[in-house]
């Protein structure tokens, strides 16, 4: 079956009927995270150093075979699914907030300056612009599009050679003859891991583009300056101000030399025992994680993120393929995405 990744939610509720936790399991690797299910949720992490010594010893039963290295997510890679949903929180979302707040009080019909936020690759393949966007709402509401978002084409150009690669059959039998692992079997004419990661990045840059507040910014060449320089034409042509957001400090010293005005967004080093969140950032964690990860259990049923057969389409509208053996959770999940789709579901 496949579905948009709010369905979810009708999942996660119809799991709840059966127990209050889950786990979530990556098979050459054994559990990733346990989820406890409630008005607020819990993840509970394996630690990155379980983790390293769980994929070390897998790796070295295969023969530390390079395609396989390349194909299972590290630890740093989990820790990124953690970030990316924004579980892990932002140690400068002051910072960001700040600055959205100073950007939403501008009143154009005065004279002030039009506020644009742009984005470097980085920045999308960890999906700030939907911090920036969240956070920008909470302040504004139906009125956030108060300010303006600009993509260098440079990005996309960047972007699309990353992501523009896939497992042929030859590939695809290494993995399962190295690993004895035929869920890789649907991974065939998909990107591999990294290509994935980069390819959440393409997602975004097509959803901002699709806001009627965002302009795409002309730009050729490649690498963080020709990035930075063709923010600096848009924003000395149009006359407007600017702030580029990304997880880079080269990139955010190089934006401060040109009179840019840049947040760096880092990555947290570490996380804890237990962290809270909220249906919206769970929903997402495990989306991430289908992606980053290619496969997973999440409790009883098979989440793919990526399948043979897998379109465009599928990842501009965030779907996923599951797989569900258990008779009575498919009946209840059904029921569930049925009151999804007429709107009256509720937490």
């Amino acid at each position: 079956m496949i579905v948009p990744k709010e369905y979810l939610v009708a999942f996660f509720n119809s799991w709840k009927r059966i127990s209050q936790t889950m786990d979530v399991v990556y098979p050459p690797v054994g559990k990733l995270f346990t989820i406890s299910i409630g008005e607020t949720c819990t993840i509970f992490p394996i630690s990155s150093e379980d983790y390293r010594e769980k994929r070390d010893k897998f790796l070295l039963s295969n023969n530390n075979d390079k395609i396989l290295d390349g194909e299972i997510p590290t630890a740093d890679d989990l820790r990124t699914c953690f970030f990316a949903s924004f579980i892990l929180g932002l140690e400068n979302y002051g910072e960001i907030k700040g600055l959205l707040q100073e950007a939403a009080k501008r009143n154009p019909l005065k004279g002030e300056k039009l506020f644009f936020i742009g984005y470097d690759t980085n920045a999308l393949r960890f999906r700030l612009n939907s911090v920036v966007e969240g956070i920008f709402s909470e302040l504004c509401g139906n009125n956030a599009s108060k300010i303006g978002y600009c993509l260098s084409e440079v990005v996309k150009s960047e972007l699309r050679p990353q992501w523009d690669r896939k497992y042929d059959q030859s590939k695809i039998s290494s993995l399962i003859s190295s690993s004895r692992l035929n869920f890789f079997k649907r991974f065939l004419n998909q990107p591999p891991k990294a290509a994935r990661m980069a390819r959440l990045g393409a997602v975004e840059y097509k959803h901002l583009m699709s806001q009627i507040n965002c302009r795409e910014v002309s730009g050729h060449g490649r690498g963080d300056d020709v990035i930075i320089k063709s923010y600096e034409f848009f924003r000395d042509k149009n006359n407007v101000d600017i702030c580029l957001i990304s997880s880079d400090n080269n990139f955010t010293a190089m934006a401060h030399e040109e009179k840019i005005q840049a947040i760096c967004v880092k990555q947290p080093t570490s996380y804890g025992k237990s962290i809270d969140c909220n249906w919206n950032q769970l929903v997402d964690l495990v989306y991430i994680t289908a992606i980053v990860f290619g496969y997973m259990i999440l409790g009883e049923v098979s989440v793919y993120g990526i399948w043979t057969g897998k379109v465009e389409d599928d990842w501009d509208k965030y779907r996923l393929s599951i797989d569900i053996l258990d008779d009575n959770l498919k009946k209840d999940l059904f029921r569930d995405m049925r009151i999804l789709e007429k709107g009256s579901y509720g937490f």
